[in-house]
């Protein structure tokens, strides 16, 4: 890829990505009946914050010489991932919140991408964030994804914990349906 092309994906993805998240939250608003603890969301905003950090300091820290199968694939995982929340956000719909919470009339989902693992906002998030480090050719940012990884680990763990009190039937779910990574985990 051309120089500037990887850029413009990053930034494309990552635009993409927040504009919608913000439209969601308007759209999707709505009365929460538990929420989970600050911290919880703190957590998961600040590697966010970290890894994003990053690619604005990429001239300078964290850079490698990338080439075209490094990039290929960074786009590929990144269009992937953004693909793969969106279709996750459309089917929780007014489910969704940016913070861990259960709203008024929250319902349970399990279908679209939930058939297949009962995070999968969290699991094509990594993909953008790790395909992130192979477009721009940033090993920050391939390093810092176990800790936005562990970071989604414990927010989906307080929200089962949510979802377990309020649902009965989530607790057939877990035993049938992988957490944050399809098939493995």
């Amino acid at each position: 890829m051309a120089n500037k092309i990887p850029l413009m994906i990053f930034e494309f993805c990552w635009g993409f990505l927040l504009g919608a998240a913000v439209l969601a939250q308007i759209i999707f608003s709505g009365k929460a009946k538990k929420k989970a603890g600050p911290g919880n969301n703190i957590f998961v905003i600040a590697a966010f914050a970290v890894a994003l950090g990053w690619f604005f300091v990429r001239g300078r820290i964290g850079t490698y010489e990338g080439n075209a199968i490094s990039e290929t694939a960074g786009a590929i995982l990144m269009f992937t991932g953004v693909a793969g929340y969106v279709w996750a956000l459309l089917t929780l719909r007014r489910n969704w919140s940016i913070s861990a919470e259960i709203k008024e009339g929250h319902t349970l989902v399990m279908n679209g991408p939930y058939r297949f693992v009962r995070h999968p906002m969290y699991f094509f998030m990594m993909l953008v964030l790790v395909g992130s480090g192979l477009l721009i050719s940033n090993y920050m940012i391939l390093l810092f994804s176990p800790v936005v990884g562990i970071a989604y680990y414990f927010r989906a763990k307080k929200e089962e914990e949510m979802l377990e009190e309020e649902f009965p039937q989530y607790i057939g779910y877990i035993k049938s349906v992988k957490m944050l990574v399809p098939g493995i985990f």
